[in-house]
């Protein structure tokens, strides 16, 4: 009986000339196939967004620096900060 988990679908797409040369490119310097690397990059796109700490964290010195008083912002640090993350 064939293993169904190793079963794999075949997807065409249209590759404009710069990424496929991108695509290949990367593929060489990761020493992979171009089917490799785009099913990497698909997995990695699609299991969600990488959250880059120094953005993260300009985001929400940004929020706090809307608020108005200190105490405000002292406020919205300790119960409004979003701790996604963060040990």
């Amino acid at each position: 009986m064939p293993d169904s988990t190793n079963v794999s679908a075949v997807v065409t797409v249209r590759l404009t000339r710069e990424l496929e040369r991108r695509l290949a490119r990367e593929a060489r310097r990761s020493r992979r196939s171009r089917s490799e690397m785009a099913r990497a990059i698909l997995e990695a796109h699609l299991a969600g967004p990488v959250i880059d700490p120094h953005a993260e964290a300009r985001r929400q010195s940004l929020l706090a620096s809307a608020q108005d008083a200190d105490r405000e912002t002292l406020d919205f640090i300790e119960h409004a900060g979003d701790p996604r993350g963060w040990q």
